[in-house]
């Protein structure tokens, strides 16, 4: 990489469209009002948010990582909550041919699989899916998350991380 690029241009993963999972920390215990979806108590702990891309994913990944003027998503709402903390995301090619409900009944089944708020993220989901956010009190560790896909990666934006995936290593 040149020392010319911004961080963001160093953080953009080899693919442009594709599934993410979002991990975020609340360091307290927070009530949230989720858009229309309601007023939820969410604890302490881990929660695993599953989306997808079909452009420009390491920014809709940057999206939910930052502050934002306009909260569109109920991930938004829960990522600018006062005692959120952003972890990373793990991020997954479009070509690897996974379904994003694929990939959050996966994700809820090794990490954690309780639910904070049903429906939140999950209200034009067509699979059923209860929720697209899952909640751990145990940390989650990324590369853990990384290992449910053979082409998954780890994205940081803030600091300019893109890890391949593992198997690549």
């Amino acid at each position: 990489m040149s020392d010319k690029q911004n961080p963001e241009e160093q953080c953009a993963p080899m693919f442009d469209g594709g599934l993410y999972v979002f991990l975020m920390r609340l360091q307290a215990p927070q009530p949230v009002q989720i858009g229309a979806l309601g007023l939820f108590d969410f604890p302490e702990g881990w929660y695993l948010y599953t989306g997808r891309a079909k452009q420009n994913l390491a920014k809709r990944v940057e999206r939910h990582w930052s502050l934002k003027e306009k909260l569109h998503w109920h991930i938004d709402y829960l990522a600018t909550a006062p005692s959120s903390e952003p972890v990373g995301a793990i991020v997954i090619p479009d070509s690897a041919g996974l379904s994003e409900c694929f990939l959050n009944q996966e994700i809820g089944k090794k990490f954690g699989g309780q639910i904070p708020a049903p429906n939140f993220g999950a209200s034009d989901c067509k699979n059923g899916c209860p929720t697209h956010l899952f909640f751990s009190p145990a940390p989650v560790s990324l590369l853990a998350m990384a290992q449910i896909h053979p082409e998954a990666a780890v994205l940081i934006p803030q600091a300019g991380i893109w890890e391949p995936p593992l198997h690549k290593l």
